[in-house]
């Protein structure tokens, strides 16, 4: 990664830390975009370079899309062309920050304060958990030479979705846990639907 783009990730995430801080200390409608990019050390029109609202920027680290590589890799039936474990990965690439447990942690802990304060937040988080699944379902379906209008991957993606705010909620995010630790959780909340939802010997 170049110096220019280090420089505006850190814009980027300066802005978004200003924002969550003043939330917190004073009240959605009590902050301004003008006082976040001050807070930030950055001009207003810098601000609406990187988000459109005030709002954007408070959710800015809850994911829109699967990311953009380990979704062709998926796609092309990778990377170890067991279907479970290869979508196991892209969730895992979806939902934990690149930075790591320790900052997802810490991300989660402040979006749980934010939402609790600021319950109109609900909807805009919900849209993007949705924007995500929209575009998983299209994956699965590429990967598996089906229309994206079938029900069969809009079921897995919504499933799949489902476990994984379960197992993210669920998760301790201790000192030393990795995302293999997170793939594991995740393998045997998938094993368990599974043996919920089979034929029965009956």
């Amino acid at each position: 990664m170049g110096l220019r783009e280090r420089k505006k990730q850190a814009t980027r995430r300066a802005l978004q830390e200003a924002a969550v801080r003043l939330t917190l200390e004073r009240g959605l409608e009590h902050v301004t975009v003008e006082e976040i990019a001050a807070e930030a050390d950055v001009s207003t029109r810098t601000f609406f370079n990187y988000f459109a609202t005030k709002e954007e920027a408070l959710l800015s680290d809850v994911p829109t899309a699967p990311d953009e590589e380990v979704r062709r890799v998926f796609v092309e039936g990778g990377p170890t062309g067991v279907f479970v474990d290869d979508l196991i990965t892209v969730l895992t690439a979806s939902v934990i920050s690149s930075e790591g447990l320790a900052a997802h942690r810490d991300a989660m802990l402040l979006r749980k304060r934010l939402v609790e304060r600021e319950p109109q937040l609900v909807p805009g988080m919900l849209a993007r958990f949705h924007n995500v699944e929209q575009e998983l379902s299209r994956a699965i379906a590429e990967r598996t030479g089906t229309s994206p209008e079938d029900e069969r991957p809009q079921l897995v993606a919504a499933t799949a979705m489902a476990v994984t705010r379960h197992t993210v909620k669920c998760l301790h995010l201790r000192e030393g846990e990795g995302v293999a630790d997170v793939r594991a959780v995740l393998r045997d909340a998938f094993r368990h639907v599974g043996a919920a939802y089979a034929p029965s010997d009956d």
